[in-house]
Order: structure tokens, then C-alpha cells, then sequence
């Protein structure tokens, strides 16, 4: 049951066109609102100075052209493994604030020359290759960087200028005097001492001219041109990054990324170099132990065949020989490896800290060492870097520090379990040629010491000449180390200013001046509790008869006989339509007029309406029955003592034709006046010769219109409901509240009157036309106008 009601419910119909109308009724509002926005956006537009952008491309090598350590892997045939380089990790290492601080220093991009000009001229910004001043700064310390001051220069002569010093200190703005200086003459700022010089582009222009210095802190100019600054990538297969800077200066602009680009290169290379160095340094130190080792064994092999006089070995054992000869060649290579693991952990024990790198790359057989060296060094090199910019106390450098302690116990481990493992190899193998060597018995002693001696000769020169070679490669390698990226576009700037964006500008200054009017004109109707027009009141269930609009005359007869104006045609349309809500009968018609309040034009509609149905040769007679406050005889210029309603219902012997006035030259209708102001108006109007006076009246006339008065104030109307043929209810545009109809919809539910209708008074409509083509006409215009406006263009029909 309840879907069926939802379904019977008439559905909403929106009028565009009479929304679109509603706000092109105040298109002169619209036009004035969007002419100020655009004048406000140009005139903004023409005090904003022009923002510029310059782009650069890199190109971001792969693996195998220029990733760290990538051409630095001197021992790849060792089998260590590669470092890796990332796209974003390159951009992320661009966009790192310590890299921008370095440029913004380097370049001095902490500081700014202004030259300030009025309103509707953007201020001159200058950059070294034109400025017309240098400032040279004599003691600037670090500390310095931290203040943020500006030096602001007047009176700018020839020969001198006056300076004054503004900076903030505990959230307040100081503006000091410093004085009147020459040019090359020394002062003292918060920036330390500093001279300005005139440069080759001083004119004159600039004399008399206000300059502004701004020396902005390395922390706050770091921030800046962060901000300003983006990396991008060409597209998702392409190792090509854009880099990007905007600024009001276009060299600025291409120095700042050009300097960027340098400063990434030379980091990439110094940390590529790190592990190159530190193994250059280990290699020479133990050549240097070799070297020594080697000439003492070479000594004790000298002193040996002198002593012995030692000559060819016994042919007879060469056969026995050559099988061991294979052996001693693993003995060999086994010593190399054990002699690597006791450097290693010499080296360990030696520099027991954290900030030294690991020799890598050394050729251990066991790639579970190379990887934990390769792991080591990677953190070292983390954390001297991190430890650069803060301190050793950092968070993170412990936490780095705590897991190279664990690798340096993981290295000594497996160095540890290295020497194990070999020196049990060794075992092996010597319990192998001691087999031969009993087969040689017959070698003498001599020549086997000797070839003891020569052996362990051999494993230190073949010691000593790998690590020369590692030497020589380590050393080629830094110096043919290259950078991560390659440069394809220095940067340049682009043709246009990026900014301020005028199109923008004027869209958003457009779009303003036509919303700002319309969400006015909008919340003005949304908050609006006022009825304004005769929709509002043909959205009830109760008929609308007229549309009386706003009279400017200030007449109190509107209809007079001839008349052809706007409102004399609204109350003849009143008049038409109030006839068919009436019912045709023998006697007269009585028709009650009301309003919520006072002051709604109730008794200006009753006169007008009673002469428009006088003019029609029809009997009116017109009743002021507001007891209460009458206003009929102020309107009809009559003196307020006169008798009427209230004596006649008081006094039975007061005839009807006594309170009775005639109509006249000007008023074709008869009246009666409301009388003296009773005690008890309610009582008056509920006495049985209320009846008898209204039965009289329908007798000797065609129409009685009565005043009534407001029904909101009081409950006279409502008393004499009743009687009435017809009810019309005066709502004034404008000035009724919406609510205040919920007291004739009230009427019309409980069926106290007969019949109901509204008058909406004093309506703001321009013009109401009518009529089919040429031959129609407005309200606004009078017959007579009409007709002259007919014969005007009758020449068109002759021809």
C-alpha cells in the first residue's frame, strides 16, 4: 500500500528555462562582478614577476657503464659479486638535501638582488652576470648560514647609498639604520663584514632606486630551490632522467641543475674510489712484508748452496720427483690461501674499529668470505657518510655499527673455519709426499733441505707477483673510474615563462565573477522565507486570481473608468476570473477580502475591485469591516467619526441607508464606512444583526465587498467566515512570509469558507504581453499607445 502512495506521487518537473531565466534576470550583476574579477586578475597579472623553467637530460648508465664498482671490479675473475645501479635510486639521490645544499652554497643561491618597483611592475631580479652591485662578504663563518637577514639600499647615488638591515628576531620584525656608506667601503651585518661594489651594468636607472639584499639561511635557500626542483623519468623503458628548475632567473635556473649534475658525479666517483684506495693501501702493505720475507729465504738459499756447494739434481730420482713436483704444487697454492686467511686476520686484529674497509677481492677460494667483506664495506661506506652530515651518536650509525660488529665475528669465523679446513688439506698432502720422499731415499739430505728452501722461495715470489698485479690493475682502475650518469642536454631554458599562468588566472577570475553573483543570487533565494512570485502561490491547493503589480503612482483609485494601465488591466483580470468561482444566484454576491497582516494592501485591492465591478454597470457597495484598525475612510479621504458598521450593529436604531454613501463623479461604487472603534469588535460581529445586515445588503446590491480585517492578529474574519461567497486572501510580494499561508490552507481544510482564492499584491513584474504577433501588446502600454504604435508601421501592410 505504501509503494502504490510512492508511486501516485506526482514526480518533480525541473524548468531549466526558468532557472537559467531567474539568474539572466540579474545579468547586469553578472557582467559587473566578472569586469572587476578580470581588472582585479590583470592588474595582478601586471605586478607578478614571470616565472622560468630550464630542463636538462642524463642519461643513467647500466651495470656495466658506471654503477658502483662496477668498472672498480678489479678481481671479477675471483667471482665477487657486482653493485647495481637503479634508476630511482638515482633519483632519489638528486632530489637528497645534502646534494642541493652543496649546489646552493657553492653557487651562492642563498642570496638575492631585488630591485623594487611600484605595483603595476613586477620587481627586477638579478643574478651575478647583471647585477649592477656585488656584495663581497670579508668573514662569513658557518654560523652565519643559519641567520636570515636582508639589506635594503636607498638614496642609491653615484658615490654612495643608505643602508638599513630588517631580519626577525623572537617573532618580531626589526628594521635597524646602518648607516650611509661609499661604494668598496667595509660595514658590519649579521652576515659579517661585507663591502658593495658598483659593476659595468650600473646606469642610471638605478640611481634613486630601491634595492633589497636578501641573504636567506642555507637551511631556508635549501628548502627553496628543493622545492622548486624535480626529477622525472622519460618513460617507464628509457633510462633517461629530466631534471627541472624553476626560479625567476633563467641562468640561475640552468647553473643550478648544471652544478647539480657536477657535485652527483664527483660523489658517485669519490664512493666508487673508497674501496679502491683502502685496497691499494693493503696491497702495498703486505708487499712491503713479502718483500722482506723474500729476501730473507732468497739469503738462507744463497748461504745454502755455498755452504753445500750444490750441483744437478740425481738423475736417477727425476721420475719420483716429477709425481711429487704435482703435489707440491696444491701445497703450494694451499700455503697462498692460509698466508691470505693469517693477513686477513692480522689486518682484523690491527684495525679493530668501524670505519675501516676491508681489502676485497683478494682471491679467496671461499666466496662465503668475499661476500661477507663485500657486505662489510658496503656498511662502512653507509655509515661514514651518515656520520658526516650528524654524529656518531646517530640512531642509525649505531644500529650500522651493532651489524658490523656481527659481520667483523662473521669474517673472523669463516676466516677461522678457512684455516681449518687447509690446514687439515696440508696434512693431507704432506702425508702424501712424505709416500714419495721415502722413495727417494737415496736423495741426499742436502738436496732436499734445498728444495725446502726453494719451495718456500717460490710461494713468496709467486705471492708477491700476484699482488704486484693487483697493484697495477687497482691503480688503472681509479684512474679510468667514471660517473653513474652521462649527460645528453645541458640545461637551457625554456621559450616561455612558466608562470604566473595568465590563462588561469583569467579562467578562475572569469568563472568568480559569474559564480560569486549566482551563488549570491542562489543563497539569497535558498535563506529567502518571503513569497515573491504567483509559482509560489500555485504551488497550494488554492486558485491564484490576480497578479496586482507594484503601483508607483501613490493613487488610491487605480481603476478609474478609460484607464489602460499595467495594474487597472490586472484588476479587470481579477474581476474575470473571480467570476467563475462564484455561483450564479438570485441575490448579491458577498465577497470577503483579507490578509495575515496588516499592511498587505487589503483595503487598496477592496476599493479597486469594487470599482472595476462598479464600471461594469453592476450595484457595489463596499463594507469596512475591520473594526479594529479601518482604513477605508483614510483611503476615501473621509473623517473617521463617521457612522458605519460598528454603530449599526451597537444601535438598533441606526437604518442601513443612513450609514450608506453614495457613489460620486470619481467612485462608482457605494460605501460604509467601519464606525467607531468598538470595546468588544468579536462580539459586535457575532450579534444576530450581523446577519440581517449582510441579508439587506445582498438584496439591494450585485456585489458587497467587505474589508476584513487580518486574520493573524485576530479572530474577527474567522467569526463571520460563514456569510461569505467567496474569500479572496491578499498576499503582498515580498513581504508575506511563506508561513504565513499555512493560515488559508488552514481555512480551506476545515472548510469554513465556501470558496477561496489569492490575490498576490504589489508583484515586481516588468512587463506581461499578450496578443498574436505584431497585433499583440503589453500591459505596460496603454490602448491609446497601442493604437499609435499600429498606425505607425501600417505602411507595411499598404505596401
Amino acid at each position: 500500500m505504501q509503494q502504490q502512495m510512492f508511486e501516485q506521487q506526482p514526480e518533480e518537473n525541473i524548468n531549466i528555462q526558468e532557472i537559467i531565466w531567474k539568474y539572466l534576470q540579474h545579468w547586469k550583476w553578472i557582467l559587473l562582478f566578472t569586469f572587476v574579477f578580470c581588472g582585479i586578475a590583470y592588474l595582478y597579472l601586471k605586478g607578478q614577476p614571470s616565472i622560468y623553467k630550464s630542463t636538462s637530460t642524463v642519461l643513467v648508465k647500466d651495470e656495466k657503464n658506471g654503477s658502483l664498482g662496477a668498472e672498480l671490479d678489479i678481481f671479477s675473475d675471483l667471482g665477487l659479486s657486482k653493485g647495481n645501479s637503479n634508476l630511482h635510486n638515482e633519483i632519489e639521490v638528486f632530489k637528497s638535501r645534502d646534494l642541493v645544499m652543496k649546489v646552493v652554497k657553492k653557487l651562492e643561491l642563498n642570496t638575492q638582488l631585488t630591485q623594487q618597483n611600484n605595483t603595476l611592475s613586477p620587481d627586477r631580479y638579478y643574478y651575478s652576470d647583471n647585477a649592477p652591485f656585488t656584495f663581497k662578504f670579508k668573514d662569513t663563518t658557518d654560523e652565519h648560514y643559519n641567520i636570515t637577514f636582508a639589506l635594503e639600499l636607498t638614496k642609491v647615488k653615484e658615490d654612495k647609498f643608505l643602508v638599513h638591515q630588517t631580519y626577525n628576531d623572537n617573532q618580531s620584525e626589526n628594521n635597524d639604520l646602518l648607516g650611509e656608506f661609499k661604494y668598496d667601503q667595509v660595514f658590519e651585518t649579521l652576515g659579517g663584514k661585507v663591502s658593495i661594489s658598483k659593476t659595468d651594468f650600473f646606469n642610471e636607472n638605478h640611481i634613486n632606486s630601491k634595492f633589497t639584499y636578501n641573504f636567506y639561511s642555507l637551511s631556508c635557500a635549501t628548502n627553496k630551490w628543493k622545492s622548486s626542483f624535480e626529477v622525472n623519468t622519460v618513460n617507464k623503458d628509457a633510462s633517461v632522467l629530466v631534471l627541472s628548475a624553476t626560479g625567476l632567473i633563467k641562468q640561475a635556473n640552468n647553473d643550478f641543475i648544471n652544478q647539480l649534475i657536477i657535485e652527483h658525479e664527483e660523489n658517485a666517483i669519490s664512493d666508487k674510489n673508497e674501496i679502491t684506495k683502502n685496497t691499494s693501501a693493503f696491497i702495498a702493505e703486505r708487499m712491503d712484508v713479502i718483500q722482506d720475507e723474500l729476501s730473507e729465504v732468497e739469503s738462507i738459499n744463497e748461504k745454502f748452496k755455498t755452504d753445500r756447494k750444490l750441483v744437478d739434481v740425481e738423475k736417477n730420482a727425476e721420475m719420483f720427483l716429477e709425481q711429487e713436483g704435482s703435489i707440491e704444487t696444491i701445497i703450494i697454492e694451499t700455503n697462498i690461501q692460509l698466508s691470505l686467511a693469517q693477513y686477513m686476520v692480522e689486518y682484523l686484529d690491527k684495525y679493530d674499529d668501524v670505519n675501516t674497509l676491508l681489502p676485497a677481492n683478494l682471491g679467496f677460494t671461499d666466496q662465503n668470505i668475499n661476500t661477507v667483506t663485500q657486505e662489510y664495506n658496503k656498511l662502512v661506506m653507509e655509515r661514514n657518510k651518515l656520520i658526516e652530515g650528524s654524529s656518531q651518536t646517530n640512531p642509525l650509525a649505531i644500529q650500522i655499527e651493532n651489524q658490523l660488529n656481527g659481520l667483523k665475528k662473521s669474517v673472523k669465523r669463516s676466516l677461522k673455519n678457512a684455516q681449518e679446513s687447509m690446514e687439515m688439506k696440508m696434512k693431507e698432502l704432506q702425508r702424501q709426499s712424505s709416500k714419495y720422499k721415502k722413495r727417494i731415499a737415496d736423495i741426499p739430505e742436502f738436496e732436499r733441505r734445498y728444495r725446502e728452501i726453494q719451495r718456500q722461495q717460490q710461494i713468496k715470489e709467486t705471492l708477491y707477483l700476484y699482488l704486484l698485479q693487483k697493484r697495477e690493475e687497482n691503480e688503472i682502475a681509479m684512474a679510468s673510474t667514471i660517473g653513474n650518469v652521462k649527460i645528453i642536454d645541458i640545461a637551457y631554458p625554456l621559450s616561455s615563462p612558466v608562470g604566473p599562468k595568465k590563462n588561469i588566472v583569467f579562467l578562475a577570475a572569469f568563472i568568480l565573477g559569474i559564480a560569486i553573483p549566482i551563488a549570491f543570487i542562489y543563497l539569497k533565494d535558498l535563506l529567502d522565507n518571503k513569497i515573491r512570485s504567483v509559482e509560489e502561490l500555485e504551488a497550494t491547493d488554492i486558485s491564484v486570481v490576480a497578479d496586482i503589480p507594484m503601483d508607483k503612482s501613490k493613487e488610491t483609485l487605480v481603476t478609474k473608468k478609460g484607464e489602460r494601465t499595467v495594474i487597472s488591466e490586472a484588476y479587470r483580470m481579477l474581476r474575470t476570473n473571480m467570476k467563475f468561482l462564484l455561483e450564479k444566484k438570485d441575490e448579491g454576491q458577498l465577497i470577503y477580502l483579507s490578509s495575515t497582516l496588516p499592511s498587505e494592501g487589503k483595503t487598496f485591492t477592496s476599493i479597486n475591485l469594487a470599482n472595476s465591478l462598479a464600471l461594469t454597470d453592476k450595484k457595489v457597495v463596499l463594507v469596512g469591516l475591520d473594526l479594529r484598525a479601518p482604513k477605508l475612510s483614510q483611503y476615501l479621504n473621509h473623517e473617521e467619526s463617521l457612522l458605519g458598521a460598528s454603530n449599526y450593529l451597537a444601535n438598533p436604531d441606526i437604518t442601513l441607508e443612513s450609514i450608506i454613501y453614495q457613489s460620486n463623479d470619481d467612485i462608482s461604487f457605494d460605501y460604509i464606512f467601519s464606525g467607531d472603534i468598538p470595546p468588544n469588535p468579536s462580539e459586535q460581529l457575532t450579534r444576530p444583526r450581523m446577519v440581517e445586515f449582510f441579508e439587506d445588503l445582498k438584496q439591494k446590491y450585485d456585489y458587497v465587498i467587505v474589508d476584513t480585517s487580518p486574520m493573524a492578529l485576530v479572530v474577527d474574519t474567522v467569526s463571520i467566515l460563514e456569510h461569505a461567497d467567496l474569500l479572496l486572501y491578499v498576499v503582498k510580494a515580498n513581504f508575506a512570509h511563506k508561513k504565513s499561508l499555512n493560515i488559508p490552507l488552514k481555512i480551506l481544510n476545515e472548510k469554513k469558507v465556501k470558496n477561496i482564492a489569492f490575490i498576490l499584491n504589489g508583484s515586481e513584474r516588468k512587463k506581461v504581453g499578450y496578443g498574436y504577433g505584431n497585433y499583440g501588446y503589453g500591459y505596460g502600454d496603454t490602448y491609446e499607445s497601442a493604437e499609435r504604435k499600429k498606425s505607425r508601421f501600417s505602411f507595411l501592410k499598404k505596401s
